[in-house]
Formats: structure tokens, sequence, C-alpha cells
């Protein structure tokens, strides 16, 4: 199998610096773009597989760039929920939208009422030409009176409207239109997804905007054709309603908004977006939604995997293969992706030994094994605090440093 050259495979990809991510470098192999390039045709959500720093996330990003597409990610915890990937709605803030529009009319009608009042009351050379110099001091004082206590009424009337909220008298006869739904939504990171102008509407009617994707909104035209790919990951940190709740966008790639009597989808002949979803296996995932999805397992230190990647090493002979010597390679030949002539091979394949000796030893206490981030971690410290060292001082500072980023389980 070969693939369609939409990604570049087996070559060193730099990955400009995007959103909170650093700038970094990928290596795609013929599994996992042949994966990304199935997804795209087949219309269909990629679920990957893998342990934890097995670069799962990061493949999406690398598939963004390569097929350039706009990147969105949502990072996926116990506390999601399901609508809040779709849109957000915020009905505290409608509600103080409420008691804000009941005061303002509130206190409008009071000053209008004010008005009114001193338009009607006599002036005090009136009231002296009209009546005796008795009866005018007493219609005075009465008017004071009657305008004091229509004033504390009035008051009462506005403090209760506030406390209310909604202020249904004082605004039955202004325009409500701050009050529609649509003020108060927002869109969620699915649907710049799938729709990236129809978000980017409902996005200038909300008032207080809970999303925003990490890319530039000016012409939001040009992402639509340029098309997306989202990133949700560590699915299995949530909980099982949350994927049986996308069901319908990743089944029929759109979804219903009520509150807004709005069907979100993809406009015909713009891309579809490619949504690449992870897992840790911490959880297990619902059959109905498994079944949706394409699914791609990295595994680095698969045999199969590590075997072919060993017969396409120059110089390197199938029957020399073993997997433990050839995951330190393949480590290796990482470490030089990441930081191409910083290191020598010694020094990357010493410290690939000791992540080796390290998922050895946590694999047979059953617990957790670290994997291809802990190892560009070790490098990358080691980059910081001995770069222009020898390579016997760098081996020396990896035996002492290496247990903070590989041993992270409890010690007795």
């Amino acid at each position: 199998m070969s693939s369609s050259q939409q990604i570049r495979i087996h070559q060193r990809i730099r990955l400009e610096r995007c959103q909170s991510w650093e700038e970094s470098f990928h290596v795609f192999d013929e599994e996992s773009a042949l994966a990304v390039e199935m997804a795209l045709a087949a219309g269909r959500p990629l679920l990957v597989r893998g342990e934890p720093g097995s670069g799962k996330s990061q493949l999406a990003r690398a598939a963004a760039q390569e097929l350039n597409r706009r990147f969105l990610s949502e990072v996926i915890t116990a506390s999601t929920e399901p609508q809040s990937l779709l849109w957000h709605y915020d009905p505290v803030a409608r509600f103080h939208e409420a008691q804000m529009l009941a005061a303002e009319a509130a206190a409008q009608a009071l000053r209008q009422d004010d008005g009114e009042d001193e338009e009607d009351e006599p002036s005090v050379l009136e009231q002296q030409m009209l009546a005796p110099p008795d009866a005018a001091a007493s219609r005075r004082k009465a008017a004071r009176y009657k305008k004091k206590k229509n004033m504390q009424q009035k008051r009462q009337q506005l403090f209760r409207a506030i406390s209310a909220g909604a202020g249904r008298s004082f605004l039955a006869g202004q325009e409500i239109g701050d009050l529609h739904p649509c003020r108060s939504i927002s869109p969620g990171p699915l649907w710049w997804a799938v729709d990236c102008q129809s978000a980017r509407q409902q996005l200038e009617r909300c008032r207080w905007p809970f999303y925003q994707p990490g890319f530039a909104l000016d012409d939001a035209a040009a992402a639509a054709r340029q098309g997306s790919v989202i990133l949700l990951d560590e699915i299995d940190k949530a909980d099982a309603a949350l994927p049986n709740a996308l069901l319908e966008v990743l089944g029929n790639g759109g979804f219903h908004a009520p509150l807004l009597n709005q069907t979100v989808r993809t406009p015909p002949g713009l891309p579809k977006p490619l949504v690449i979803i992870t897992t840790n296996e911490e959880r297990e995932l619902p059959p109905a939604f498994v079944r949706r999805c394409l699914v791609l397992h990295l595994r680095v230190d698969d045999e199969q995997f590590l075997r072919g990647w060993w017969n396409r090493q120059p110089g390197q002979r199938a029957e020399s293969f073993s997997p433990e010597r050839a995951f330190v390679k393949w480590l290796a030949e990482r470490g030089e992706t990441h930081f191409a002539g910083t290191f020598t091979a010694k020094v990357r394949e010493r410290a690939a030994e000791l992540l080796a000796r390290d998922r050895r030893e946590a694999r047979q206490a059953g617990l957790i094994r670290p994997g291809q981030a802990e190892y560009l971690d070790l490098l990358r410290a080691l980059r910081q605090m001995a770069a222009e060292s020898d390579e016997q001082r760098q081996l020396a500072l990896l035996e002492q440093i290496s247990p903070f980023v590989l041993v992270k389980d409890a010690q007795e």
C-alpha cells in the first residue's frame, strides 16, 4: 500500500507555533498517513488509540498543517458538557440582561412621569394670581407632598423591577431583541469546525462569547473554503454520556440548535471537517460511538511496527532484528528529528535505553510506562542543561536526571 501523497511520509515536518502549541516536529509513517487520508475520504472521525505520550495529539496538529486546514482543539475533561462542544447557552447572562433592561425601562418611565408632574403643577405666580395667599400656600404644600409620595412609590417600583429581573411590566412597550436566546448562545468548537461562516454570524450576535477559535476571523468564508481539523483530546476522561451525545454530529455531519431553530451543517461544495479524537484507554468507550469512527492504533513498542521500520533502515538485516534494540534505534531517530545536530547518536541511544529499561520495569510492576513524550522531555532538559558540554558530561548527566522524567509512580 502507498499513500496518495497528500501527507508526506517518513519526512521531518516542522510544525509552526500554533495557539498554545510550541514549535515542534513530526514524522508520519505510512499507516498514520493512510488513516488520516481514509478518514477524509470516508467523512468519518478518526479515533486514535494509544498510551499517553505516543504522539496522538500532535498527529492532529500535523495533519492540519499538511492538509493546509485550520486547526481547532478542545481538551476533554470530566466536567466537559456535551452541549458545550456544539454551543454554550448562558442563562445567567440573559437573566442579567433582563435585569438591566428592566432597570433602564423603569428609570425612563420614572423620568417621564416626573416631567409630566412638573408640567401639570402650576407655577408659583399662577397659584398666587388664581388663589388667595392662604389658599396658594396650601396648594404648594399639597403639591410637594404629592410629588414626594409619588417619587417614593416609583423608586419602590423600580427596585422591585430590578430585583425581579424580568421587568415585564416595564418592558411591555419596549424593544426586547436583546433578550432573544441568540444573544446568549456562543458557538462551540464543533460548530466552528462544521460551519465556520454560521459560527461567525452567531458570534457577532452573542453578547458574551464563551469560546473563540484560535485563528483569525477576518475572513470566515476563506476559512470555510480551507476546511478544518478539530482535535477532541482525551475523550476517555469524560463520562459515557458525552460520546453518546456526539453520535448525531459525528454520524450526520451536523446538528440542530433548538433555541435558535437552526440546523448547522457544512454548506454544499465546502470541505467537511476532519475530526480526530484521542483516547488513552483509561475508560471503555461506548460501542455505538466507536462504530462511527475509523480507528488508528499507535503502539510505540509494537513488534510488527518496529520490524517494518527496522527493515526499511539501510544497512539493517532482517535476521538481526530485536524488538528492544529496534525500539531504542527508533526512539533515537525521533530524538534526531526533534533535536537535529544537538546530540550524538550515543547520547540519544543511551537516553532511549534508559526509557526502555524503565518501561520494562513499569510493565512488570503494572505501573504507568513512560513513553515518547518523556523521552523528548529528557533530551529537552539535557539540551538546556548541557548542550555545550562534551559527550561524557551529557551521558553522566543523563543518569542523574532520568529518574525525574521516567519514574513517576509513588516509591516505597
